[in-house]
């Protein structure tokens, strides 16, 4: 809820850019401030989506050929989307500053640069998931050019990952695919090992060489060899790197259960980075409310070891999630908010809750609540009142609390949340396209 309040100007200090929520868009949102010069805090209640989801950057799944130009197609078509929102720009140079920046955090995200056509990789069920961009490991999955056999790994006795069934569903797909189980040379340890627990088994060197030693007799004719995504936590690359020079084949990570490891290790090195240059991360504090004065929010109200305490900023970036994280909320009664600021929320143009769903529980396109379900904003990215202009001149709102699309089925959710922090930060800071900092040209 919003409270009407004049800021103790003087009082404290204040922030330039105040960032609330850490998913993927808040993240992000963070570091182009940081980039910019600004002075920046990041508020957040849960570390986001990233720890649930697989890790790899899904831009336009269905595109078939180059996915940046079938991005700007579809803007042009679809004005209320959130790409057409922020700008085919805004796309490119997100996705340029979101490589740059997992490079130097050691965590290279990679894509098939010849033809900018999405990749095809491996899920735990032996799918192919068409996305742009992924953690290089995950990225070694690519199967486009593969010509000879993959062979999957698995642990036995971890109950997260079933190779045979993943190679049997490869095969029907016409991909040649092969797979072992092997022992953990550990000690048995919990009933259910978190994969977590194997991500930090990983990081030793000589675990590793146990794991290599029992594959190595299985790689004649073989192209490729995948493991669940447990390879190494806090030394990944040296992992992969170290797995794939002595088994002598590319070996690859195939997405498994939550949590993910490439979420976690992008959320705990991204965050490392922002501290490591003054950014004050303060994780599992709720904002309770927005602080407004006329048309601009001066701070929020953060509720923090039984007592309240409020935040001042110039410019505020609401990163907080869609309907899966709290940022946009519903009740049994159809009503639909946004509980920081109670700014105006789309939602299905119907009473109560009856036309949010349809009969089917799987639809292609989603159901209504979940496309329909967010915050309408104008081309900088700030929130619409009922008026159709902005709420808070000051106040902008990026990733999965945007309408107009849906993030669990039209494989842009990633997409649309580099392009929307990388936009949002710009248009708050006034930045210029051609100054932008923390880029790489790309060939985008």
């Amino acid at each position: 809820m919003t409270a009407n309040i004049a800021s103790p100007h003087g009082n404290q200090p204040g922030t330039d850019v105040l960032v609330i929520g850490a998913g993927l868009s808040g993240l992000m949102a963070a570091v182009h401030a940081v980039q910019a010069g600004a002075r920046v805090r990041l508020i957040a209640e849960g570390w986001g989506q990233q720890l649930i989801a697989p890790g790899w950057i899904s831009v336009c799944d269905r595109a078939d050929d180059d996915v940046i130009a079938e991005v700007r197609g579809y803007a042009a078509l679809h004005p209320d989307h959130p790409y057409a929102k922020a700008g085919d720009d805004a796309m490119v140079h997100g996705l340029e500053a979101f490589q740059a920046i997992t490079a130097a955090i050691g965590l290279s995200y990679d894509r098939r640069r010849r033809d900018g056509h999405n990749m095809r990789l491996i899920t735990m069920l032996g799918a192919i998931q068409r996305v742009m961009m992924a953690p290089r490991g995950i990225a070694n999955s690519d199967w486009t050019d593969v010509t000879e056999s993959i062979l999957l790994v698995g642990l036995r006795g971890w109950r997260d990952f079933y190779p045979e069934l993943a190679a049997g569903n490869l095969r029907s797909q016409g991909i040649e695919a092969r797979a072992i189980r092997i022992d953990l040379p550990e000690p048995p340890g919990p009933w259910d090992r978190w994969p977590t627990d194997l991500a930090r088994l990983f990081d030793s060197s000589a675990f590793r060489a146990a794991i290599i030693k029992q594959v190595q007799p299985h790689i004649r004719g073989v192209e490729k060899v995948g493991f669940p995504a447990v390879l190494g936590l806090d030394h990944h690359t040296e992992a992969l790197t170290n797995l794939s020079e002595q088994i002598e084949r590319l070996v690859f990570e195939i997405p498994t259960l939550p949590p993910s490891l490439p979420g976690l290790r992008l959320s705990n090195r991204l965050r490392r980075w922002l501290l490591r240059r003054g950014v004050r991360v303060q994780i599992g504090h709720p904002v309770t409310r927005g602080l407004v004065e006329g048309d601009r929010c001066v701070g929020v109200e953060v509720q923090a070891l039984g007592h309240v305490t409020p935040f001042y900023a110039d410019h505020v970036i609401l990163a907080t999630g869609g309907l899966y994280s709290g940022g946009i909320q519903t009740s049994e009664t159809g009503r639909v908010w946004e509980p920081i600021f109670d700014l105006p929320t789309a939602g299905p143009d119907v009473p109560g809750r009856e036309g949010w769903y349809y009969d089917r529980l799987l639809k292609e396109r989603g159901h209504p609540i979940h496309r329909q379900a967010g915050l309408r904003v104008d081309h900088d990215l700030r929130p619409l009142n009922a008026a159709g202009e902005p709420a808070l001149a000051n106040v902008y709102a990026t990733g999965h609390m945007l309408a107009g699309f849906n993030p669990l089925t039209d494989g842009c959710a990633e997409g649309i949340a580099l392009a929307t922090a990388y936009k949002a930060v710009h248009t708050a800071l006034e930045l210029d396209d051609k100054n932008h900092r923390g880029a790489t040209d790309t060939g985008l």
